[in-house]
């Protein structure tokens, strides 16, 4: 009797330790917003983002994501030109919703090759205080050295979707189209 105790306390032990839960911390961050115009097609581009990750390992591979927590300060995003940034945080009301944020709990998860992962996550995005469920698609590769995390990715969404009105400018002159793509490159440390 007490030899199949011991057995079961070693395997749980062993199945705790190969699937471990890992923190991480974005130690590098940009997040670009691309859209088109009737005069040129824009971007806006910002590195100053928080995320926080919690992966599940069953020793060496990913197998589940616990949480993903994103947030970015809308005025953090920065064009070329001053006065459509002014515009486009008239637009994001940032007076009253300073930030932009994505979180989720549910991921699939799929090999792409040695260390690599195809990763699409389901979370809810807020922008303008309007909260919608969007699925991110994204490619995760794990460097085995120091387990730290590289992720890009991307998603398409409808400003109008936010209650966002696409900005336009010079009296209306120029408009800016609704969907606009969201693009995110990550460096993720334990």
């Amino acid at each position: 009797m007490k030899q199949l105790t011991l057995t079961i306390v070693l395997a749980t032990i062993l199945t705790t330790a190969l699937n471990a839960q890992v923190k991480y911390h974005a130690s590098y961050t940009s997040v670009s917003i691309a859209g088109t115009s009737t005069l040129h097609d824009w971007d806006m581009t910002s590195q100053k983002a928080n995320c926080d990750i919690a992966l599940n390992f069953d020793g060496v591979n990913i197998t589940s994501l616990s949480s993903l927590v994103f947030t970015a300060d809308a005025e953090s995003l920065k064009s070329h030109h001053s006065g459509m940034d002014k515009n486009a945080y008239k637009a994001l009301n940032s007076d009253k919703y300073p930030e932009i944020s994505f979180a989720s709990s549910y991921a699939n998860i799929r090999p792409n090759g040695t260390n690599s992962y195809l990763i699409s996550a389901k979370g809810k995005l807020t922008i303008a205080g309007v909260s919608k469920d969007i699925w991110i698609a994204g490619v995760t590769t794990v460097n085995p050295s120091d387990m730290s995390v590289q992720t890009t990715g991307s998603a398409k969404i409808k400003m109008s979707e936010f209650n966002v009105e696409p900005p336009s400018f010079m009296f209306g002159a120029m408009k800016t189209g609704d969907e606009i793509i969201v693009k995110f490159n990550l460096t993720l440390k334990k």
